[in-house]
């Protein structure tokens, strides 16, 4: 009868944490919404990785220079996840463009916002110089899409839109400095500011090895830069206050 005791004794677990049954629906319920914010948010990195790892490999090979299957050794991602988030190769190299571009117009804005700066055209210059500099991938990804169809004006409008407030206020800026410039004018000058930064630099590590250039000949080839712009602007606006 002894054993018969204990052994009762020893399952003796209250029916009532069951009936807490309710306390596991609940918290099942509670966690719905924090599992899918989570899960946005891990889903947000993966993609940030991805893209991090897209832009070391651009900098390294070029957009022609890897697969995917690299990529997610790279970013320490399943290639059936890129594919899954960009659809290939393509969409991926887009994505890296349009994140770019987006950074680029975002720091224009700040810049815009500000209004830290007398000449507001020079930090354009600045801005768009460091974006080269600090993705060396980017001007290759660029020009390689640029020639292949792979990014469309309406892609890069579309970048900029969101900023569209800022990037007219900088227009309206230029042309508030130079008596008659028109938006002609303006975009003129940012068309040379883009096609400078581009091209000088793809042409840059030439330019190094050859002619031995240094951090000292790209800011002066930036503040020539900045002169240029100006003259751009300057005979346009004398031409039409004498019309």
């Amino acid at each position: 009868m002894a054993k018969s005791t204990s052994s009762k004794a020893a399952p003796v677990k209250k029916p009532a944490s069951s009936k807490g049954a309710a306390t596991p629906a609940a918290a099942a319920g509670n966690t719905r919404s924090p599992q899918r914010g989570v899960r946005r948010r891990n889903r947000e990195q993966t993609i940030r990785d991805i893209l991090d790892a897209a832009e070391s490999l651009l900098d390294r090979k070029g957009p022609d220079g890897f697969g995917l299957a690299e990529l997610g050794r790279e970013a320490g991602i399943s290639f059936g996840l890129i594919h899954h988030y960009f659809g290939g190769k393509e969409g991926l190299l887009r994505a890296v463009l349009k994140r770019t571009l987006r950074r680029m117009g975002r720091r224009i804005a700040d810049v815009q916002e500000r209004e830290s700066v007398d000449d507001r055209r020079a930090p354009v210059v600045d801005i768009v110089w460091e974006t080269f500099a600090e993705t060396p991938g980017f001007s290759r990804l660029l020009a390689w899409g640029l020639l292949t169809g792979l990014l469309t004006g309406e892609d890069v409008a579309e970048e900029f839109e969101v900023d569209r407030a800022a990037v007219r206020r900088m227009v309206d800026t230029l042309r508030a400095d130079v008596p008659g410039a028109t938006m002609g004018t303006a975009a003129a000058t940012a068309t040379l500011l883009l096609s400078a930064a581009l091209g000088f630099s793809l042409l840059r590590p030439a330019l190094v090895s050859g002619y031995r250039w240094s951090e000292t000949t790209d800011r002066d080839f930036r503040e020539n830069l900045v002169r240029a712009m100006e003259a751009l602007s300057k005979p346009q606006a004398a031409d039409t206050t004498k019309t």
